[in-house]
């Protein structure tokens, strides 16, 4: 417990940083994405929900031994999911030359921090949070088969909640793949939670956006503009 308070009490530190970075940043002509303080709130709730793992049936955020000689694994599989979307948009879809930053690229190095912030929400909002509360609920009221085949229930749907969430419009092969990878994405990245805990899901994520908002940013502005 005392491990895990240490963390969030970290978590918190950047995403404030973050937040005063931010808004240093503004200057009116360029975009500039800021957190805001509803971040604060889920990260307080992820806080909370985090010393309650055992008792939801998942393992400890930070994970065993193995888990933790493990932890390039995760990280590893979201840059490759990265790359793929990297060659999918970039150079497969159909865009206008890049004029300025797009809008899934920040300035560097604010982007290391925003998209650090912006992973860690994904993962409380979309995993810590709903899925240690209804597996909670699940280990006080169910038992047997209806237990599991809930599980699973909920697991798929937390697959796709966020695939569904974002689905471009067009073109169809894009929205396919969108979902497609989307649904992989998560669905590997709740396999980490439950097999290793949350910390390794979050570094699935930050692999990711290490890639394709960190690095292609970089790319764009350094090299494209």
């Amino acid at each position: 417990m005392k491990k895990t308070n240490i963390l969030f009490a970290v978590f918190a530190a950047v995403l404030l940083l973050t937040r005063f970075y931010g808004l240093e940043m503004e200057d009116g002509e360029r975009f500039i994405r800021v957190i805001g303080w509803m971040d604060f709130l889920w990260l307080a709730i992820g806080w909370v929900l985090a010393n309650f793992q055992i008792q939801a049936g998942l393992p400890e955020i930070f994970g065993d031994g193995e888990a933790r000689n493990k932890w390039f694994l995760p990280f590893l599989v979201g840059m490759g999911f990265a790359v793929l979307d990297v060659v999918a948009i970039e150079f497969i879809l159909t865009n206008e030359p890049h004029q300025t930053l797009p809008p899934y690229t920040q300035p560097f190095p604010y982007s290391i921090f925003l998209y650090f912030a912006g992973g860690l929400y994904m993962e409380l909002f979309y995993k810590l949070i709903p899925l240690t509360v209804l597996l909670l609920v699940f280990e006080k009221f169910l038992q047997g088969n209806l237990k599991k085949y809930l599980t699973y229930f909920i697991i798929f749907l937390l697959s796709i909640w966020e695939p569904i969430s974002q689905l471009p419009s067009d073109p169809m092969w894009f929205v396919v793949y969108a979902f497609a990878f989307g649904f992989a994405f998560n669905f590997l990245q709740i396999y980490f939670f439950r097999k290793m805990g949350w910390l390794y899901s979050v570094l699935c994520r930050m692999g990711l956006y290490l890639v394709w908002h960190v690095a292609l940013g970089i790319w764009i502005e350094f090299w494209v503009l």
